[in-house]
C-alpha cells in the first residue's frame, strides 16, 4: 500500500490553503493552484465561528491572529425593528477580513512547503485509477488526488454544489460608528437579513441577504437595499465597492471519483445566517488532511475515505443545516421574529437554543 505522496488542491481560500499546510508539514508533495491574486474581497460575513478555533489555531496560533489585527467576538446580537437582543457567546470566537486572513494562510503554506501556483487557472480536471491530473492553460499537473477547495467543486465529475435560487449574497466594508456593532449582529428585514461584525483595524463588514425581488426592486443598488432594510445605514460609511454572489447551499458531497475529494464549500454549504462558512472550510480541511495522512494512496481505500469523510460530515451538519435553514427563512420574516421575541429572550430560550444547534458551543 503506498502512503500519499502527492496532492493537488484547486482553490486558495481558508479550505485549500490549510489542506495544503497541513498534508506538507506532514511531507506531502503539495500544489496549491488559485486563480485571483491576493489580497481580495470575497463575498463573506467574516466571522469565524468558536466551532472552529481550534482548528484555525493549528494554523494561525492566538499571538499570530492578534499581531493580524483579528477581533475577538464573545457577544451575538439580534435586532428587528427597533429592538435588540445580546447574548453571550458560551466561547469567545474571531473576526477578520477575507483579505487578510486569506493572505495569511496562503503565507503559511508557503512556509510549510506548498508549490503556490497564483494567479493561475484550471480548466478540467481528469481521474483515472492510478492519479488524478489538472489541466492548466499551459500545462497538466499529476498527482494522487486533487482537493477541490474552489467554494463550488466545478472540475470533480459530479459538478459544482447548488445554490440557493432564492437568495443573493452581497457584501462591502465599512467604518461604522463606535458603538453602533456589538460583536456579531443579525438584523432581521422583510425578504433579507443582514450581518454586521467589525473586523482588524475598526473596519467593519456587511453582509446582506436578500431574496431577488428585492434586488430588482432596487435595481442592485446595494446602498439604497441596505438602507430599505437598515435606515440607520449611511452610505458615506462605506469603504469598498459591493460584492455580490449566489448563496451556495447543499451537501454533504465528497467527490464523484476516489481520487478527487471536496472540501469546504465545495463539498457542502449552509446558510449564511449561520456564520459557519469559515468554520466549515477550516473543519473540513483538517480532517480530511488527517484522514488522508492515515490512508493508503490506492483506490480501494481512498473509496473508503469518501464513505467516512462523508459520514463525519454529515454529523457536522445534523443539526446546523436545518437550523440555519430555518433561521434564514424566518429572519426574512420580521412578524415571525416579532411575535417570538418574547421567547428569544428567556435564559436558554429560543435564541440559545439556535446558537447551540447552529454551532456556537
Amino acid at each position: 500500500m503506498n502512503a500519499l505522496r502527492s496532492a493537488l488542491v484547486i482553490g486558495g481560500g481558508p479550505a485549500g490553503a490549510t489542506v495544503a499546510t497541513l498534508l506538507a508539514r506532514a511531507g506531502t508533495q503539495v500544489t496549491l493552484i488559485e486563480s485571483a491574486k491576493f489580497p481580495r474581497i470575497k463575498v463573506c460575513g467574516e466571522f469565524i465561528t468558536p466551532a472552529a478555533t481550534d482548528t484555525l489555531h493549528r494554523i494561525l496560533p492566538p499571538a499570530a491572529l492578534a499581531a493580524l489585527g483579528a477581533a475577538r467576538i464573545d457577544t451575538f446580537t439580534l435586532e428587528c425593528g427597533n429592538r435588540s437582543l445580546s447574548k453571550p457567546l458560551a466561547s469567545p470566537s474571531w473576526s477578520l477580513s477575507r483579505d487578510t486572513l486569506d493572505t495569511a494562510l496562503i503565507a503559511q503554506a508557503t512556509t510549510a512547503g506548498v508549490c503556490i501556483r497564483q494567479p493561475e487557472t484550471v480548466r478540467s480536471a481528469t481521474f483515472s485509477d492510478s492519479h488524478a491530473i489538472a489541466h492548466l492553460d499551459t500545462q497538466t499537473l499529476t498527482a494522487d488526488i486533487i482537493i477541490h477547495a474552489d467554494g463550488s467543486g466545478r472540475h470533480d465529475p459530479l459538478g459544482p454544489l447548488p445554490h440557493a435560487k432564492a437568495m443573493v449574497g452581497r457584501k462591502c466594508h465599512a467604518n461604522f460608528p463606535a458603538g453602533l456593532v456589538r460583536g456579531v449582529q443579525i438584523r432581521s428585514c422583510s425578504n433579507a437579513y443582514v450581518g454586521s461584525i467589525v473586523v482588524e483595524s475598526g473596519v467593519g463588514t456587511i453582509a446582506l441577504v436578500s431574496r431577488p425581488s428585492l434586488v430588482a426592486r432596487f435595481e442592485g443598488n446595494g446602498d439604497a437595499m441596505l438602507r430599505h432594510v437598515w435606515p440607520l445605514w449611511n452610505p458615506a460609511w462605506r469603504t469598498s465597492d459591493w460584492k455580490s454572489s449566489p448563496v451556495p447551499r447543499g451537501g454533504p458531497i465528497t467527490g464523484g471519483h476516489p481520487r478527487s475529494l471536496r472540501i469546504g464549500n465545495a463539498a457542502a454549504a449552509v446558510d449564511p445566517i449561520g456564520g459557519e462558512g469559515i468554520g466549515l472550510a477550516l473543519w473540513s480541511a483538517a480532517t480530511l488532511a488527517d484522514m488522508l495522512l492515515s490512508t493508503p494512496a490506492d483506490l480501494e481505500s481512498l473509496a473508503r475515505l469518501h464513505h467516512t469523510f462523508r459520514a463525519a460530515y454529515a454529523v457536522r451538519l445534523r443539526t446546523r443545516h436545518p437550523a440555519c435553514r430555518l433561521a434564514a427563512e424566518v429572519l426574512m420574516r420580521p412578524r415571525i421574529i416579532r411575535a417570538l421575541w418574547p421567547l428569544f429572550s428567556l435564559r436558554n430560550g429560543l435564541l440559545d437554543t439556535w446558537l447551540t444547534l447552529s454551532g456556537k458551543p
